[in-house]
């Protein structure tokens, strides 16, 4: 199991979030209701839909954390134009249709469990030391996700990166960029759960998990290590250069060294794990190209929301109570 390196902090999490905002089209956020925010007075109607004043109190105490402790200004009127922003944004996914998966919502926030060097478990426990309810950051990522597929639904057609702008802007950044990347060859380990498992039994995996781990000498013996335990699959080696491997899986990656594994990452029907066989630098500047592409896609995506959102806000029902 993934231990912490450190205390968690504010700074921690707020720096999470500062490396999440990029997987993301804009920095926005949600408060989930729960049993707790039905009994609690409804201060303000977007279109009939209610905040709440426990929404308000925990928008406040997320943007607190994620700022470091120096949010700054009128943290509650910050937390309020937030929480109207977002359902404003939510109406609109809701009105076309777009869903976001629990699935995806988990993923985001396992991202984050990372960012902190936590996995996902244990940073639930840490957002509610300091006073955050987990399904509200859940529910802001669930915003986060549904907003970035309206705005492209709505504007996919107007988004153009042509080859003359990704050139132009690599010439402009110069020697910034990089000219290399690793390539790595890697191989999965995965301890399957079975579907509706009891609690002591993924226990139990994780265990396991942690303990092939600790027994990891390399690929050439992974397949047999494995043998040692049931329902375990050893996939055959591939190579993928790191910068194709995502976020996520990139930062597991990034200290492991050959011969090396990384840490069990948990799924709903699995503990994953990847042992690296191999990693040699190569001369390749499609990292490069991509790292350019995505940042003049989300100029262009971030000037789309905002003009959205405005023409939202234009013709929205805002009653304080």
């Amino acid at each position: 199991m993934t231990k912490s390196t450190g205390p968690f902090t504010n700074s921690r999490l707020a720096n999470a979030f500062a490396g999440a905002a990029i997987a993301v089209l804009a920095a926005c956020a949600t408060i989930a209701s729960g049993g707790v925010a039905l009994a609690s007075s409804i201060e303000i109607l977007v279109n009939d839909d209610p905040i709440t004043e426990y929404d308000i109190s925990q928008r406040s105490k997320l943007i607190t954390a994620t700022s470091g402790g120096a949010a700054g200004g009128n943290v509650r009127q910050r937390a309020i134009d937030e929480l109207i922003d977002e359902k404003l944004k939510l109406q609109e996914a809701n009105r076309m249709g777009v869903t976001v998966t629990a699935a995806q919502v988990d993923d985001a926030f396992g991202v984050i469990a990372t960012r902190v060097k936590l996995p996902p478990a244990q940073f639930s426990q840490a957002l509610q030391q300091i006073g955050v309810n987990p399904a509200t950051l859940k529910k802001r990522l669930e915003a986060d996700l549904s907003w970035r597929d309206v705005v492209r639904a709505r504007f996919n057609s107007s988004v153009n990166i042509r080859d003359r702008d990704i050139e132009t802007a690599l010439a402009r950044k110069g020697e910034e960029m990089p000219t290399t990347t690793e390539e790595l060859a890697i191989q999965q380990i995965i301890f399957i759960i079975p579907q509706n498992s009891s609690a002591d039994y993924i226990r139990q995996r994780k265990a396991d998990a942690s303990a092939y781990r600790n027994q990891y000498s390399g690929c050439d013996t992974a397949l047999q290590l494995a043998k040692n335990y049931r329902d375990v699959v050893v996939k055959d080696i591939v190579r993928r250069n790191l910068s194709d491997l995502g976020p996520l899986v990139s930062e597991s990656l990034a200290d492991v060294q050959v011969n090396g594994i990384s840490a069990p990452n948990e799924t709903p029907s699995a503990i994953e794990m990847l042992g690296v066989c191999d990693r040699v630098e190569i001369k390749d500047d499609s990292a490069a190209r991509k790292q350019v592409q995505a940042e003049l896609m989300n100029e262009q995506g971030e000037r789309l929301s905002r003009r959205l959102l405005i023409d939202l806000k234009q013709s929205a029902v805002v009653e304080y109570r």
